[in-house]
C-alpha cells in the first residue's frame, strides 16, 4: 500500500493529516466559490445582453471603422484544431453555402470617439467574451450563432 505523507505532519500515523484535510476542504471550497462567482457574473452579463437583443439575439456594438455592410465577420482562431475554430470554420462553410458574405478573422478592432459610446463599448467586450465563434455583422454581433440566425440577421438588415 502506498503512503503519502502529509505536509505538516510531526507526530504519530496521522498526526498532520486533520490539518492537511482542513487545507485541502478550504481550497475546494475557495475553488467552488471562484466558480459559482464566475457562473453569476456570466449570467448577468447573460441577462444585460438579452435585455438589448433584438429578435435574433444579436446585439449593437462598436463597429470597426471601414467595415463592410453586410459582410459577416466570424471571429474565431484561424488554422487551429479547437472545437470553437472547428465551429467558425463549418460556420463561415455554411454562410458561403447559402450565398452570405463572410469573413474568417481571428482579432476585432474598434474604437470610440466619446465617453457617451462607452455602454457600447461595454456591450461589445461583453459580447466578445461569450462563446466562439462570435460574428458580427452590421453593426450587431452574437455570441456562437447558428447560420439560420446568420442569415435571419443577414435578412432584417435588408
Amino acid at each position: 500500500m502506498l503512503a503519502f505523507p502529509f505536509i505538516g505532519q510531526t507526530g504519530g500515523q496521522g498526526a498532520g493529516s486533520v490539518g492537511s484535510i482542513k487545507w485541502v476542504l478550504f481550497a475546494v471550497l475557495i475553488w467552488g466559490g471562484v466558480q459559482v462567482w464566475h457562473h453569476h457574473q456570466r449570467a448577468v452579463v447573460e441577462r444585460d445582453l438579452a435585455s438589448v437583443a433584438d429578435s435574433n439575439g444579436f446585439v449593437p456594438v462598436v463597429t470597426a471603422a471601414g467595415s463592410a455592410h453586410n459582410v459577416a465577420i466570424v471571429l474565431a482562431a484561424l488554422n487551429c484544431p479547437s472545437a470553437q475554430a472547428q465551429r467558425a470554420d463549418a460556420l463561415s462553410a455554411e454562410l458561403t453555402r447559402l450565398g452570405l458574405a463572410n469573413q474568417r478573422a481571428n482579432n476585432y478592432f474598434a474604437s470610440i470617439n466619446s465617453r457617451d459610446q462607452m455602454p457600447l463599448l461595454n456591450r461589445t467586450n461583453e459580447v466578445l467574451g461569450g462563446e466562439i465563434p462570435i460574428v458580427i455583422i452590421n453593426g450587431r454581433a452574437k455570441a456562437n450563432p447558428s447560420a439560420e440566425e446568420v442569415q435571419a440577421e443577414y435578412s432584417a438588415d435588408n
